[in-house]
């Protein structure tokens, strides 16, 4: 699923600081991980940034043909 032309439209695509994403290639479809900690992490004024920033690589894959779903694993709690 995850072709060259996608990796290479991927890497044009230039993150904010301190910000990126992990691809899977999942055979029939894409999985965009996006680690917990790098969201807790941002300060506000960089979230607008990071959302354009999935937002475009979600919509790219897509229009070269990919079916992609953007997840995250939740935080662990610290428990005392």
């Amino acid at each position: 699923m995850y072709t060259p032309e996608m990796a290479t439209a991927f890497k044009a695509i230039v993150p904010p600081k301190n910000f990126g994403l992990t691809i899977y290639d999942n055979d029939n479809f894409v999985t965009l991980e996006i680690n917990p900690k790098d969201l807790v992490n941002l300060l506000d004024e960089d979230k607008p940034a990071v959302v354009k920033y999935i937002n475009d690589v979600k919509s790219t894959l897509e229009e070269l043909g990919a079916i992609v779903f953007v997840v995250r694993e939740a935080l662990e709690e610290n428990v005392d």
